[in-house]
């Protein structure tokens, strides 16, 4: 007799977001066909023109779709729809889970930034909103993903998940579209862009846990003293300066240059052109851009706060987010010694190959298996 087809519902509506829709798409480039292998079906959850435009028709023709259009943290996504009582597991890729449906449930959680970052993030309502839906999902689902080791710990140092309850699964890159550029290619994004060579880049949302103010500072202070002479590029904001950065900023608008959002193949360029990666964030669940920054050749000066250290092992330059003494050292001593940034180059690539979205689809569906089988 044929085994009996596994039928897995996964929520697909985040799927043009930053970051969470960044780990959708990479998992969805690959679960669908190796999951099929092991004889289940995976059916995305969603708006189907959404997903149509941010999947190649090839990668579709993997999945069946069906509509789910409730609101991003809403009353009616907890109630889900009724279809997913059908499903043998629902994954859902962020903690806003259909609480009804939640004993099928495996659901990822990336960070918990409300409750670590609480200057930056101070609404009280999302606070009780996530500590009321976190100790049902600790209760009632049937697995958590983590992203990173440090999520997991932070989770459980919060609200005492169990470590029997957790998996730790990285987010990957794809090695066919994250890869060093040609110099060619490199002196004609610079010359479109009217970057200098040699600049810094900052890349990211404008949040401020991002920390680019401590950035913004030292580098004041160091180009006043004529210590470094290099142009800072800030990119992911939509080339427009984080509001928090504005008043500070000014005077120095020679020194500062923001691009503008840019194709997947453009941001490989703008991190492949780079001299080095400056990353200062206070917090991450995982952290995409210094492992971009690694694919493509380029070095990176990165916080050792939160999950960074466990990401990048030895294969960066670390420094205190807190002390711009420590930090402004580092950085004329980096860009004294074009050796000594070199040297970390290799590493990085090979670092980076540690994180790739087929082997995180391949680590989701053994725990589809084990769950079912269980």
């Amino acid at each position: 007799m044929k085994p009996r087809t596994i039928k897995i519902g996964f929520d697909a509506r985040m799927i043009a977001h930053s970051g969470i829709g960044s780990r959708i798409k990479g998992l969805l480039n690959w679960l669908g066909d190796i999951a099929s292998k092991e004889g289940i079906q995976i059916v995305l959850l969603g708006n189907p023109d959404l997903i149509k435009k941010n999947l190649s028709p090839k990668v579709l023709s993997s999945y069946e779709i069906l509509e789910y259009n409730a609101g991003i943290y809403s009353i009616k996504e907890w109630f889900g729809i009724p279809e997913m009582k059908n499903f043998d597991l629902l994954d859902i890729p962020h903690f806003n889970a259909p609480i009804k449906f939640l004993d099928r449930c495996v659901v990822t959680i990336h960070d918990i930034i409300p409750f670590r970052m609480k200057q930056f993030h101070s609404s009280f309502l999302k606070q009780v909103y996530m500590k009321f839906v976190f100790l049902l999902i600790r209760k009632k689902a049937k697995k958590i993903i983590t992203v990173s080791d440090f999520t997991a710990k932070d989770i459980t140092e919060v609200f005492s998940f169990s470590a029997s309850q957790m998996r730790t699964i990285h987010n990957g890159l794809d090695p066919k579209i994250f890869s060093p550029k040609s110099d060619l290619e490199k002196k004609k994004f610079r010359k479109q862009y009217k970057l200098k060579p040699g600049y810094l880049l900052s890349v990211g949302i404008g949040k401020e846990h991002k920390n680019l103010g401590f950035v913004l500072q030292s580098l004041k202070k160091l180009w006043s003293e004529k210590k470094i002479k290099v142009d800072w590029v800030i990119a992911g904001s939509g080339g427009k300066l984080p509001e928090y950065l504005i008043e500070d900023a000014k005077g120095w608008e020679d020194r500062i240059k923001l691009v503008p959002y840019l194709s997947e193949q453009e941001l490989v360029t703008l991190y492949s052109a780079a001299g080095l990666l400056v990353y200062p964030s206070l917090y991450e669940g995982f952290g995409f851009p210094p492992v971009e920054a690694q694919s493509c050749g380029c070095p990176v000066y990165s916080s050792n706060s939160s999950v960074l250290p466990e990401i990048l092992e030895d294969t960066a330059f670390f420094f205190d987010p807190k002390d711009s003494n420590s930090f402004e050292t580092g950085l004329v001593k980096l860009l004294d010694s074009p050796k000594l940034l070199s040297s970390k180059t290799k590493a990085g690539l090979k670092n980076s190959k540690r994180f790739n979205w087929k082997k995180s689809a391949t680590e989701v569906v053994e725990v589809y298996l084990q769950l079912v089988k269980n």
